[in-house]
């Protein structure tokens, strides 16, 4: 078995020596560099020609070792290289740990939006180390904490006091395993990802991940207030949990970044959402939600 590390350029300096001996004579690493304009198919593209040109074939086994944008990008090229090769994903950051490096969902983005190009590829194997933790930055931290409160609203209100990892763990695993595909119950975990995904492609990127499904889990919860949906003593304390939801971005450019039609999930209160028959999330009036984004826009005055 030959082994393929997947990893970018910040990981490579940190571990990649490291794993290289643990992966043994049989393991080569490849590397890109960090952040979310990696994420891209021409990354994906240079991986899959640099595996050929090593050598390696369907005997390889990918090894995935970084946060959200490694764990997508490695999964992704597992799960077509020589029709699916064995994955294994050991998750370096919080959001990797309690988000991606969970349920198999992987993919890139494009001009167009996030993730609308991927699979549902499952690792044969996840490492969780928390020692990794110990070398991220205060950006990192606020993307995992997103993603622990996301598991909290959605299933789990002790998660809210006690910000457990593994328990943030087991709830994705639970959901996930009721719904694999995502077909039902799993869209619960895009909780806040819609506006979320709309306001990263919006910004260039250049807000993270974390402050970006923050402040789409307050939009997305006042919609579900106005739509009579959601408790408002539960969307006070949505708001009063979360940092601020307003943006300094063309409000205008962050709808039209949105994936349409728009179905959103919605809570009913804090660990209750609805089941909208099983579908888990139901159509939203897009112009309900161009006003409300147009609110929670700064300086709207002169953006309009």
């Amino acid at each position: 078995m030959k082994y393929a590390i997947v990893t970018d350029h910040t990981v490579a300096k940190l571990y990649g020596s490291a794993a290289l001996r643990y992966f043994g004579a049989h393991a080569q690493l490849f590397s890109f560099p960090p952040g979310e304009s990696s994420k891209t198919r021409a990354t994906k593209e240079w991986l899959e020609d640099a595996l050929l040109e090593c050598g390696f074939h369907k005997d390889t086994t990918i090894v995935g070792i970084g946060g959200g944008v490694v764990t997508d990008i490695a999964g992704f090229l597992a799960s077509t290289f020589y029709r699916g090769v064995p994955l294994i994903l050991i998750p370096t950051t919080l959001m990797a740990m309690v988000d991606t490096a969970i349920g198999g969902k992987n993919g890139v983005n494009t001009e167009r939006g996030k993730n609308q190009i991927g699979t549902i590829y499952q690792p044969s194997q996840v490492i969780f180390d928390p020692r990794f933790l110990a070398t991220l930055p205060a950006s990192e931290w606020m993307n995992g904490f997103s993603e622990i409160v996301k598991h909290g609203l959605i299933a789990e209100p002790s998660l809210l006091k006690t910000f457990d990892i593994c328990e943030a763990i087991e709830v994705k695993r639970r959901i996930i395993a009721s719904d694999i595909y995502d077909k039902g119950k799993r869209r619960l975990l895009n909780f806040g990802h819609k506006v979320a995904h709309a306001l990263e492609t919006a910004s260039g990127y250049q807000m993270t991940h974390g402050i970006a499904v923050a402040k789409g889990m307050v939009i997305e919860s006042r919609i579900a207030l106005e739509l009579g949906f959601l408790n408002p003593s539960a969307f006070d304390t949505i708001e009063r949990f979360l940092p601020p939801a307003s943006f300094e971005l063309d409000p205008e450019a962050v709808f039209q970044a949105m994936a349409k039609p728009i179905k959103l999930s919605m809570l009913k209160d804090i660990g209750e959402p609805y089941s909208f028959d099983g579908e888990y999330c139901t159509p939203v009036d897009p112009e309900l939600v161009r006003r409300i984004l147009y609110d929670y826009a700064l300086h709207t005055a002169s953006i309009r």
